[in-house]
């Protein structure tokens, strides 16, 4: 399982989420959770919805495996999900019919107060003094970023972007008085060229027109399409499409893929299914994008 599920009811962070163990603390990657998540659900034939992860086990660091501790937040059965946190695929699941009481979740660190944001009146500034420069619609210019503001000066750069042509531009602003003092328009990056992957090694060859294999990277595909703006092509590479054996009832579809948008940036993904043995539906799907 990668870092990003299709399924509505499992949504979660991309972000890692820390959760402590009795003895150290260990951050769990989000792929972990969802993957760990999605199964204990199938196993105890629940929504994934009503599961909720209550600690982590250390990582082991020459395997990379951990045992996640999962709860029916509405039963209070409990189970322990051992999953590889590199790829997020899930070695065993263990179901207990008694809860295991929830473990603390340590405090989320404060942003630090010597970085202030930059106010709103200075983005709408940088907006439009970019779209001036460009000679384009403010509405088409997205601030991307920014650098923080000096405490002496008051003065921050920001990250514009046109979304249409991929342009990107740095504006400087002075956030006391909210005066843009230059605006340097920039070319975008030309295209990368992209590797050979070699073929991933376990599982079984997949054909090309495999109808379970289609249905996964349309999910795949699909969800990518909402996550990133402006994809102009986006290609499975079926040299990598393998399945692997996951229990009777699921098996797993993965395999690599690219694309690459109007802004000329590309990206490699790679990503998995489960699909149902018995009648081929696709219960659930992530990607994980690796460069």
């Amino acid at each position: 399982m990668k870092i990003k599920t299709l399924l509505g009811t499992s949504m979660m962070t991309v972000a890692a989420i820390a959760i402590a163990h009795p003895v150290i603390a260990q951050p769990i990657p989000a792929v972990a959770v969802n993957a760990c998540t999605q199964r204990v659900a199938e196993e105890m034939v629940v929504a994934t919805r009503d599961i909720e992860v209550t600690g982590g086990g250390p990582v082991d660091a020459l395997k990379g495996t951990q045992t996640l501790f999962l709860r029916n937040r509405v039963t209070g059965k409990t189970a322990e999900c051992q999953v590889n946190t590199i790829d997020g695929f899930v070695l065993s699941v263990t179901v207990s019919p008694q809860p295991r009481p929830p473990q603390p979740i340590p405090p989320i660190a404060p942003v630090p107060p010597s970085i202030p944001s930059v106010p709103t009146a200075s983005i709408n500034a940088c907006i439009q003094r970019t779209a001036e420069e460009m000679v384009v619609a403010a509405r088409n210019i997205d601030v991307t970023g920014s650098t923080p503001v000096s405490a002496e000066s008051g003065i921050a750069t920001l990250f514009m972007r046109d979304r249409t042509t991929g342009k990107t531009a740095d504006c400087r602003v002075n956030t006391r008085t909210n005066t843009v003092l230059s605006v340097n328009i920039t070319s975008p990056r030309p295209p990368q060229p992209t590797p050979p992957i070699a073929p991933p090694s376990g599982g079984r060859p997949v054909p090309p027109n495999d109808p379970t294999a289609r249905s996964c990277q349309a999910f795949v595909a699909n969800k990518i399409r909402r996550s990133y703006a402006e994809v102009q092509s986006l290609n499975f590479l079926p040299e990598t499409t393998r399945r692997y054996f996951v229990s009777n009832a699921v098996e797993s579809i993965r395999g690599e893929g690219n694309f690459s948008q109007r802004t000329f940036m590309s990206h490699r993904f790679n990503y998995n299914c489960n699909v149902n043995s018995r009648n081929g539906q696709v219960t659930g799907a992530t990607y994980r994008i690796i460069r």
